[in-house]
């Protein structure tokens, strides 16, 4: 029997979604699962990895969230597109960090009850992402594969800011720059005002910056 997994797409104009077979995801989506997990659990991803189901989202450019919930409980990788975090504070929307191709989404980094910052996430290009669902009954052969991948997960939500944060305080001409470089369509689809906000640069060095990036490229 030929296997085939679900697609789900996210309709924005009547929000709801549309069920369609799907093949399995492209090899790099499993290269990307087995790196997440802790060396002595990876055994367990070579044996078990033809058993999972992916599901297809489909974000549409232009969507906005404060809640992924259709992600809970799920290790969901970027295959395309680009997703940006934002978070408002006094009047000004600053941009924490934006996840790209290959990248792993956690709705983990929101606690919808504790979201004093308006923090939410901004879909900048249209995106798709493989996601599985760690959710198995006890008795599922797959189980301890999933344990194993949440507790990754929880862990790489744990110290996902704090990566930000170290990135943040490198020496901000370089760290702009090669930022600029690497991402230079972000760059180019946020308002210079919150890009500069973003880096931790004023206006005019930004303008300085992106002259340097976009003459290296």
């Amino acid at each position: 029997m030929r296997l085939f997994y679900l697609q789900i797409c996210y309709i924005h104009t009547i929000r709801r979604f549309i069920l369609t077979q799907q093949p399995a995801p492209p090899p790099e989506i499993l290269t990307i699962l087995k790196a997440l997990l802790h060396p002595d659990d990876r055994f367990l991803f070579t044996n078990m990895s033809e058993q999972l189901v992916f599901e297809k989202f489909s974000f549409s450019k232009g969507t906005i969230h404060s809640n992924f919930k259709e992600l809970n409980d799920r290790i969901t990788i970027v295959k395309n597109g680009v997703i940006g975090v934002s978070h408002r504070m006094h009047a000004l929307v600053n941009w924490s960090h934006f996840y790209t191709e290959g990248d792993l989404v956690f709705n983990l980094e929101i606690h919808e009850d504790l979201n004093r910052m308006e923090t939410q996430w901004h879909v900048l290009e249209d995106t798709v992402l493989y996601s599985i669902d760690t959710n198995v009954p006890d008795t599922h052969p797959l189980k301890k594969l999933m344990v194993a991948f949440k507790l990754q997960r929880s862990l790489l939500c744990s110290y996902q800011y704090q990566h930000y944060i170290k990135e943040y305080g490198l020496d901000r001409h370089e760290y702009s720059v090669k930022w600029i470089r690497e991402h230079s369509k972000i760059a180019a689809a946020l308002p210079r005002k919150e890009l500069a906000n973003f880096l931790g640069i004023s206006n005019s060095s930004l303008k300085s910056f992106l002259k340097e990036a976009l003459a290296d490229a």
